[in-house]
């Protein structure tokens, strides 16, 4: 069976998101997202969370999208995502002592927008070479780079350097939410997902970080209002 994935998005425990619970199974419907991987910024609290409440909804035979915990971790040389996680990765480790946390707890490494140049710490073609043994998946179209080039920078070093390669929103506000999918056969667990990401098919399309922060921005506002 088939399914739709966006491998990286935020919610509320993320200081810069305003992604709920309700809101989050709302896009998925909206948008016939099947799976979403929770990537909240060094926490990982708010994704067994969002777990627990997808399985309730479904137990309840209610519709509700598969929840993969993950984690974005703020490591010394950039930002690192673990999927499949069992518990919180601490942020400020190295690059490398952050993936053998990962993988030491059965997860997958995930790293996200590796040629987004704008960023201060990201690593570089150099060191994603040097890792490789500890990398899982690279993230070869991200939503919303800062640098226009970055997911073609992506893809093609993933077409020079054989690594899984998956995709994710990125999104921080509801409406940004399966901007980016994967579309890929049901998988059980992290080694099958890498096995089914070899025939995956990605899709998508860009959206300004600018307007998403101006969308999380007016959702506030208006909450803010309400509860005045």
């Amino acid at each position: 069976m088939s399914i739709t994935a966006d491998f990286h998005v935020h919610t509320v425990h993320s200081p810069d998101s305003v992604i709920t619970f309700p809101l989050l199974v709302e896009a998925c419907r909206r948008n016939g997202v099947d799976a979403v991987a929770v990537m909240d910024h060094d926490v990982i609290e708010g994704a067994f969370e969002f777990e627990s409440r997808s399985l309730e909804m479904k137990a309840a035979g209610e519709w509700a999208p598969r929840i993969l915990v993950g984690e974005e971790v703020r490591t010394a040389q950039g930002e690192i995502c673990g999927l499949f996680l069992k518990e919180w990765v601490p942020n400020g480790l190295s690059a490398e002592e952050t993936m053998t946390s990962i993988r030491s707890q059965g997860g997958l490494v995930y790293v996200p927008h590796p040629f987004d140049i704008l960023k201060l710490k990201r690593l570089k073609a150099r060191e994603l070479v040097e890792l490789r043994d500890l990398i899982d998946i690279i993230e070869v179209f991200n939503g919303k780079p800062r640098y226009p080039r970055a997911n073609r920078l992506a893809a093609r070093f993933v077409s020079r350097n054989p690594f899984p390669a998956a995709a994710g929103s990125d999104s921080h506000d509801p409406t940004r939410l399966g901007s980016v999918r994967v579309e890929l056969e049901d998988f059980t667990g992290p080694r099958d997902l890498l096995d089914k990401l070899e025939d995956a098919r990605i899709s998508g399309h860009l959206y300004s970080p600018f307007a998403s922060a101006f969308t999380r921005l007016r959702m506030r506002r208006h909450d803010q209002n309400i509860l005045a």
